[in-house]
């Protein structure tokens, strides 16, 4: 599992204040930043080394389309709800006969339904608790897992496209630095220095989001959780999984946020492997 992400959720537990009034404004900062930080590195200063014509145009029609989506599927994530009292009063409480699916909430002190759990910092259960995003600042669930995916699908993926550009156009200006004259050497060492410096750091940025990836895709495969990801007891094939995730238009969501993709139920029932 990943270290990091159990330190941090330690430390939630320890001081719950803390970690909602400053871990999730400096996380979100750090975020911000760091997108705004390589987006301008990459389309203003790297791309029109590596790129012309038309391969630029498109290179910045393409960075434009994934932070879009990994601000987007941030912003959706937190605005979008997961929590059981989000649902209507009427399906709060179990229907009549499936009691003893539920299981009860010591902390909010009622019952709650299958794949729930309670969360310190939101204070409160969510549906299917996959685990609580301090970039998103709420928990990761039922209604929002979905948006979260996309998010780390496209900050890997924005980080990873960053890396290999960085990488070509190091390997142009060592290049083009044995071909030079003196004269120019100078110059040209120290712009190879700071692109050395942008490729480390890169790398270094695309660890976690790759690592959350990775996870991320396991509990797709299997819909399963972040604290139960080698679980496969809900695991009804890889297309089902996808709906159940990511809704009716399944992967297609890719697209876009905003793209209307209703999930196939409310979050409170959920169909075992055995039963399929």
């Amino acid at each position: 599992m990943c270290i990091v992400n159990d330190w941090c959720r330690e430390y939630a537990n320890l001081y719950p204040k803390k970690a909602v009034s400053i871990g999730h404004p400096v996380s979100v900062i750090f975020l911000l930043v760091g997108t705004a930080f390589f987006f301008t590195l990459q389309v203003f200063y790297v791309a029109p080394d590596v790129h012309d014509g038309f391969m630029y145009k498109f290179y910045v029609i393409s960075a434009i389309f994934t932070t879009y989506n990994i601000l987007a599927n941030l912003l959706a994530c937190h605005r979008t709800s997961s929590a059981v009292k989000s649902l209507p009063k009427e399906r709060q409480v179990p229907e009549p006969g499936k009691e003893h699916l539920w299981h009860y909430c010591d902390i909010c002190h009622k019952l709650m339904p299958p794949r729930s759990w309670h969360c310190a910092l939101c204070k409160c259960c969510i549906l299917k608790r996959d685990h609580h995003c301090i970039f998103a600042a709420t928990c990761i669930g039922h209604n929002n897992h979905r948006y979260f995916f996309w998010f780390t699908f496209y900050l890997a993926f924005g980080i990873f496209i960053s890396m290999l550009t960085l990488f070509c156009d190091l390997a142009r200006s060592v290049y083009l630095l044995h071909r030079m004259k003196s004269g120019f050497g100078n110059t040209v060492i120290t712009l190879s220095y700071l692109r050395y410096v942008f490729l480390i750091l890169n790398i270094f940025a695309l660890g976690f989001p790759a690592l959350m990836l990775r996870f991320q895709v396991q509990i797709l495969k299997f819909n399963s959780t972040y604290y139960q990801i080698s679980s496969r007891l809900h695991d009804l094939g890889f297309r089902k999984n996808c709906q159940l995730i990511m809704g009716q238009r399944g992967l297609w969501t890719f697209i876009s946020p905003s793209l209307k993709s209703p999930l196939l139920h409310d979050g409170t029932h959920w169909q075992n492997k055995q039963c399929f």
